[in-house]
């Protein structure tokens, strides 16, 4: 199931979760990946609040296509 209408939204989605996994989603299993929109939110949300300028950027970018 795609989360977002773009393939490359998705892809870009999928390359932010695992370039912030040590820094943003420690505290979540090692392969944990979002299987719906709210899911996929909250990932944002942590993603944005814990990373730097540019990756806040990309994460509320992404979190407005999910709305």
């Amino acid at each position: 199931m795609s989360l977002f209408p773009q393939p490359q939204q998705e892809e870009e989605f999928k390359s932010l979760i695992e370039a912030n996994r040590v820094r943003a989603l420690w505290s979540m299993p090692p392969h944990y990946f979002p299987s719906d929109k709210n899911a996929a939110k909250r990932i944002l949300e942590r993603i944005a609040a814990r990373g730097d300028r540019t990756t806040f950027v990309r994460a509320r970018r992404l979190l407005i296509e999910l709305t």
